[in-house]
């Protein structure tokens, strides 16, 4: 065997490896399902987090596998991170979403944490449970006390209402009365023509009356509506549904903490008001906090949202527009967002403005200088570099601006157009990219030069470089049109849309001129060049654009000349045909993505792909039961321009039961199985058989003619791939009653598989279980939850092993006639992680070492380093509401880490609300 080559070792990690090391661990609970048209909430947890440990948190999501994830901002509050969610795509059978948090120092934590955008949580979208009593027709009522919306105190509370109707016109039946949803008709005093009621010891707050009509075969709605119980004094309109008083939150509050050893204070605002006047409805919100820093991104958020009925809004401050998904989808602005749509929907417009980023200056640290030697004295050269500080490196700029114009309604038929620019400002920060930026602008940092040094830079100032690089300012366009058909009442829907885009990687020096293209050598005449500075307004085209639209060429004589062409790699297109029927839901998409298209306002677009996906989804027994099935396939080098061609193929299917009966259990099992091959063998004619999988490079043997003789060339060939991933899906849920409780009961079950036949370290393992219980007592003012989560990972067939296992175990209890909660939560977190590099050697049947790395292959190291730690959260709080307004929220957090030589954390906080 031959020695291991001391310096030249591969780690090979996923994106799971990251996080494990990390302190942190994101544990979540999928639901069974995400009912269509209804908020659903997701929520993650991660502990020993705090809101002075991460940037953003985001939620990124998409339906039936599309080419790009939307996105959208998921609030912290007390530990938890929740976010609500709608799914209101009307064509869409599964929604997949994958959780994204950004920590202060730049670490990433994703939930799944294996290639989250490639394997994200996948849950089937099923129509809402709650079951829409029809309307009963031919009678009218008066509702006499007390008045929608209305506040009273409970020895005023009076209900009645005055009914008026025909008997004849109705079915046989009775008129049934509910308060909160609880059936009071026995206590009421009814008639054919009036009921009346005198409620009980009635608690202080909203409620809701619902007036009903039950025949033998159906259950018909006659009204409903909402009053408050109130204390004397404020007995008066609440605002309830669009009324004219506005309606709001002011939250204050005052954290200590003390962070990794690091006693930081700090202080957070929130503040909203929502309303409306007829047509008109207004909101606003504001976020600001000290942790505020210039060397993030926003943290202190602020908007106002304006509408006029469906046909004018208007966002303002930190807002997220949705253009397209081959543009921009969710993700934040600070500017505005606005939307008209006249004549019925026929004529919509949108336009969009603001920063994508603000600029954070550049940090620089030092300015070293780096001798070249020969032998132990002999300096023949000096290298000069420029250091960043500890997070030093800045962003510029960023502005986007977008519209949107459509003729015509979506549902019929309706043609649209798009485009947005995004743009760096190169003004906005200090960015050295040569001596003389430095020399004109920070001398301080020569200090270190001596003049010879400094004499050096100055005649050559490009010889000054910047370790990691300097930030280059980037200039993009995306312009599109899309249309939009629908027929058979909308049920069968044609989409499709065709996007270009262009991209500049360095707008430095502006458009490409006469002079430098001589430098770069070739030609461009007086007219093009004054034809680029044209179009610079759009945007500045030089010879960094990630296409260019012509060819270097050079001929037998060494001359260079370019011959235009127009590069389909930058465009892109999505077309889709869809079928929903009451019992059946159809959908073909076909798209084509070209590896040159770029957004800079959507980094998730999947580029380089091309094919088709089938999607085909039946519901059985009224809504209740529905089956999935699934195929795609899809192709990379879609321009022709690599040496092979990847071949993708995913064969998809999932059975969901989800009973509107909570007593029954809410079942959905789903299977994917996916192959990629770029039909490229794995060979290396080096190495014995029992190694070539393990080779470093792939190479083969062939016969050419040279010189008229045939002669037997060695060939490097592209890097094989052939793997094929199950992955497993299985959720449970139950609703039952135990200890005087009502208890929902949650099990989730996920494993994937990936075994790589052409590299002997590819395969990757995963398995995960989650189980949550919530459990509300009838009898006791107490609500319990608990959770266990456990997930086990092996990554690179033994480069990795990850054990990772989390309890949790919490409730809240009410007193004082509900002014009083207090709550509390323990939670419980082992990492146990071993890991193995990857050695490279050389070829056992070679009779001399040599330094050839054809015949090299890898191996796993027989060290095995192991890292095992805890994560220890303790949360206690309380709340108490002096009435409806006043509110003092107080929390306290505690966080231990055991095996990270790391100082325990802990959060006091206290938080004043005021609701109006």
């Amino acid at each position: 065997m031959g020695v291991a080559k001391k310096g030249i070792l591969l780690l090979l990690f996923i994106t799971a490896t990251g996080v494990a090391y990390g302190q942190f661990n994101v544990q979540h609970q999928a639901p069974v399902a995400v009912e269509r048209n209804q908020q659903n909430v997701l929520e993650f947890r991660v502990p020993g987090i705090s809101e002075a440990d991460f940037q953003q948190a985001r939620l990124f999501y998409r339906y039936d596998g599309d080419f790009s994830y939307q996105q959208q901002e998921v609030n912290y509050r007390n530990g938890l991170f929740q976010t609500s969610f709608t799914a209101t795509n009307p064509n869409a059978s599964s929604l997949e979403y994958y959780f994204e948090l950004t920590l202060n120092s730049g670490e990433m934590l994703f939930y799944p944490n294996n290639l989250p955008s490639e394997n994200p949580v996948e849950v089937e979208i099923v129509e809402s449970t709650e079951e829409k009593k029809p309307k009963l027709e031919g009678i009218d009522y008066t509702i006499l006390s007390p008045r929608p919306g209305n506040g009273v105190t409970v020895d005023d509370v009076v209900i009645a209402i005055a009914l008026f109707y025909e008997k004849s016109a109705l079915q046989p039946g009775e008129f049934q009365l509910f308060i909160d949803d609880k059936n009071v008709t026995s206590e009421a005093d009814t008639s054919a023509y009036y009921i009346s009621y005198i409620p009980k010891d009635l608690g202080p707050g909203s409620h809701t009356i619902s007036l009903e009509y039950k025949t033998e075969d159906q259950t018909y709605s006659v009204t409903d509506w909402r009053f408050a119980v109130v204390t004397p004094g404020q007995a008066s309109f609440q605002g309830f549904g669009p009324g004219r008083a506005p309606q709001g939150q002011v939250e204050l509050t005052a954290r200590n903490q003390e962070i990794a050893g690091d006693i930081n204070n700090a202080y957070t605002g929130r503040a909203s008001i929502s309303g409306a006047y007829g047509k008109f409805r207004y909101s606003a919100n504001g976020y600001l906090t000290s942790q505020e820093s210039v060397r993030l991104q926003p943290q202190n958020r602020y908007g106002v949202d304006l509408s006029y009925g469906d046909w004018w809004n208007f966002e303002a401050g930190h807002v997220y527009p949705v253009m397209s998904q081959f543009t921009i989808s969710g993700r934040r602005v600070h500017g505005l967002n606005t939307s008209l749509h006249l004549l019925n929907d026929n004529i919509n417009l949108q336009f969009m403005y603001g920063e994508l980023e603000r600029q954070i200056t550049n940090q620089y640290d030092s300015l070293i200088v780096e001798e070249v030697t020969i032998g132990a004295d002999s300096v023949v050269d000096r290298n000069f570099l420029l250091t960043y500080q500890d997070g030093g490196r800045g962003t510029f700029q960023r502005r986007v601006i977008g519209g949107k114009l459509g003729f015509g309604n979506e549902e019929k038929f309706q043609i649209g157009f798009h485009a947005l620019k995004v743009q760096d400002d190169t003004t906005s920060i200090f960015n050295v990219r040569d001596y003389m930026d430095l020399v004109n602008s920070n001398v301080v940092l020569n200090n270190n030069l001596d003049q010879v040094a400094r004499d050096s830079l100055m005649a050559n100032p490009e010889r000054l470089d910047v370790r990691g690089g300097n930030i280059k300012p980037r200039d993009n366009v995306v312009a599109g049109t899309d249309l939009k058909m629908g027929f058979n009442n909308n049920r069968i829907r044609f989409e499709s849309e065709a996007v270009i885009s262009a991209l500049n990687n360095n707008i430095y020096d502006g458009p490409l001129t006469v002079e430098r293209a001589e430098e770069l050598g070739f030609d461009v005449d007086k007219g093009t060049a004054d034809l680029l500075e044209q179009l610079s307004w759009l945007i500045i085209i030089n010879e960094n654009m990630n296409t260019l639209p012509f060819r270097i060429a050079e001929d037998d004589s060494g001359d260079i000349s370019g011959d235009a062409f127009f590069p389909t790699s930058i465009l892109a297109g999505n077309s889709e045909l869809s079928f929903r029927y009451p019992n059946n839901n159809f959908r073909a998409q076909y798209r084509w993505i070209g590896p040159g298209f770029n957004s800079l306002a959507n980094s998730t677009i999947r580029k380089d792909v091309a094919g088709f996906t089938l999607t085909d989804r039946m519901n059985f027994l009224s809504n209740r039961v529905y089956l999935t099935l699934g195929y795609e396939n899809l192709n990379d080098n879609v321009s022709g321009t690599r040496d092979a061609t990847t071949n993708t193929i995913t064969y998809r299917t999932n059975v969901s039961w989800y009973p509107v009966d909570r007593k029954l259990p809410r079942v959905s099992a789903g299977l994917r199985y996916r192959t990629r091959d770029n039909g490229i063998e794995r060979q290396n004619f080096l190495l014995p058989d029992d190694l070539v999988n393990a080779a470093v490079q792939n190479i083969r043997q062939e016969t050419r003619t040279i010189n008229g003789q045939d002669t037997l060339v060695t060939l490097v060939t592209p890097t094989p791939r052939s793997n094929y991933t199950v992955n497993i899906n299985t959720s449970v849920t139950q609703q039952f009653s135990w200890m005087n409780a009502r208890n929902d009961v949650s099990l989730s079950v996920s494993n994937l598989k990936t075994t790589d036949e052409v590299f002997a370290f590819g395969d990757v393992a995963s398995t995960s279980f989650s189980l949550s219980l919530n459990s509300r007592f009838t009898d006791l003012p107490l609500e319990t939850q608990f959770g266990l989560t456990v997930n086990n990972t092996e990554s690179g067939s033994g480069q990795n092993d990850i054990n990772i296992f989390g309890i949790y175990a919490g409730g809240n209890y009410r007193l004082m006639e509900n002014s009083l909660t207090l709550n509390g939560r323990i939670a419980i977190t082992s990492n146990k992680i071993s890991s193995r590099m990857i050695e490279i050697r050389d070829n056992p049947n070679s009779e001399v070492l040599n330094d050839n790395p054809r015949d090299n292959y890898f191996v796993l190291s027989d060290e095995v380093t192991k890292n095992t730690f805890s994560t220890f959260v303790l949360q206690a709080g309380a709340r108490y509401n002096f009435n409806e307004y006043h509110a003092m929220v107080f929390d306290a957090n505690f966080t231990n880490v055991s095996g990270q030589n790391r100082a325990n954390d802990s959060i006091v906080q206290l938080r004043y609300v005021f609701s109006f």
